[in-house]
């Protein structure tokens, strides 16, 4: 993106989402954010909710601005999330938009950002396939957060130490913790329960993943009738044709475990809803269940009301009780209620991002880059996003075109 100012500003929104914790650049960065030749502007209390003083910015090397200044001097805008469009009035052409998008959730507003000539980047975007977009691969590095958070929550919640345990020369076994779907937030809930001392088994059918989970010392759960895939696509497609089958051997499964977690996502689809309220009701009286894929909270439901995530009976950032006490946590936001490791970890991401993008005359946006392409929702008048193109248009087929 070029700009005729001799640095280009960088602006960093504070958040406004209910619950939302984190911050989109720390103090630590700033000052590498300055010696690709970006002027950084925060607004004040910008990292408060993480603990990171307006002083620590300044002594960094930002520079203060309330929201109006921030909105007239930036020229590219850094968010955890995306800001609300009535934060955003005036809004000019060319401005540069950095954030989780999840596009597919605010087809709307990505319509209005392009219409306003808005460039918006999503760094939940990122082909982790690709070597070189790994460092920008928010979704990952905030997943794991999650995932550790998710099995502290559980095992709070639980009434029961993770480890063997013993008293009086009796011993009692350790919890049994399933874990279904080893993505990255899946393995650090695998790798957190495992150094707390439980025992832990895996439902997975990726063989990549399932290969990860077994060498941080899971067991792998038996899927009787359903064969390893070898990657997304064949996951999503197995799905597909057999949920019904892999929801049939879970539920006969889960009343065995004392501590379920739940992180089976298809990426570019929604989760799938893989046990019913029923199968969960049947788990003895004070098991407890966190599902990682229902949330954010923020994010609104499908049309359709059908479940979110993994659990029908999840509610995004809800404590559910079904059946004889058995709990059910939708797990919304995680990574939000770990502020200082996850805003480090997502400042870092955005720092690779921009590094990626920064020339001499400022920030380069270019689409027909293989790690830019994916991360590029809104460009130059345009919606890319190709899920959210599809959404964009059957919205316009629904109430036909505007009145001429």
């Amino acid at each position: 993106m070029e700009t005729g100012a001799p640095r280009t500003v960088l602006g960093v929104c504070r958040e406004t989402v209910p619950g939302e914790r984190r911050v989109a650049l720390v103090p630590d960065v700033v000052t590498a954010v300055g010696r690709l030749g970006l002027t950084v502007l925060v607004e004040p209390g910008v990292g408060a909710q993480a603990w990171l003083h307006d002083e620590a910015y300044l002594a960094a090397g930002a520079e203060l601005a309330g929201h109006a200044e921030l909105l007239h001097r930036a020229d590219a805008l850094i968010g955890v999330h995306p800001p609300a469009l009535d934060r955003l009035p005036g809004l000019r052409p060319g401005r540069l938009l950095i954030a989780l998008l999840r596009p597919t959730a605010i087809p709307r507003q990505v319509g209005q950002w392009a219409d306003r000539g808005v460039t918006a980047i999503g760094l939940d975007l990122a082909d982790a396939r690709l070597p070189a977009a790994r460092p920008m691969d928010a979704t990952t590095s905030q997943a794991r957060i999650a995932g550790y958070r998710a099995v502290l929550l559980a095992a709070e919640r639980l009434g029961r130490c993770l480890p063997p345990w013993g008293a009086g020369g009796t011993a009692f076994e350790p919890v049994r913790t399933l874990v279904i779907g080893a993505g990255p937030d899946g393995l650090q809930a695998v790798d957190t329960a495992r150094r707390l001392g439980a025992r832990v088994q895996v439902a997975e059918l990726r063989r990549v993943e399932r290969a990860q989970a077994v060498a941080l010392g899971a067991e792998l759960l038996a899927l009787p009738g359903l064969d390893p895939v070898a990657d997304d696509l064949e996951l999503g497609e197995t799905l597909a044709h057999r949920r019904s089958a892999l929801s049939e051997v879970l539920a006969a499964a889960v009343p065995h475990y004392d501590l379920v977690v739940t992180a089976l996502d298809v990426p570019g689809g929604d989760p799938p809803m893989l046990l019913r309220t029923d199968a969960v009701a049947a788990m003895r009286p004070g098991s407890v269940l966190v599902d990682l894929t229902a949330g954010p909270a923020h994010v609104p439901a499908p049309a359709d009301g059908w479940a979110q995530g993994n659990l029908e009976c999840a509610r995004p950032g809800a404590t559910t009780l079904v059946g004889d006490g058995v709990i059910v946590i939708g797990a919304g936001e995680l990574a939000a209620q770990v502020p200082v490791t996850a805003s480090q970890a997502y400042a870092h991401n955005v720092l690779a991002l921009l590094t990626h993008l920064a020339r001499r005359d400022g920030l380069r946006v270019d689409p027909t880059d293989p790690v830019q392409d994916p991360m590029v929702v809104t460009y130059q008048g345009t919606v890319r996003h190709a899920a959210t193109r599809r959404l964009l248009a059957a919205a316009t087929a629904a109430v036909g075109p505007p009145p001429p």
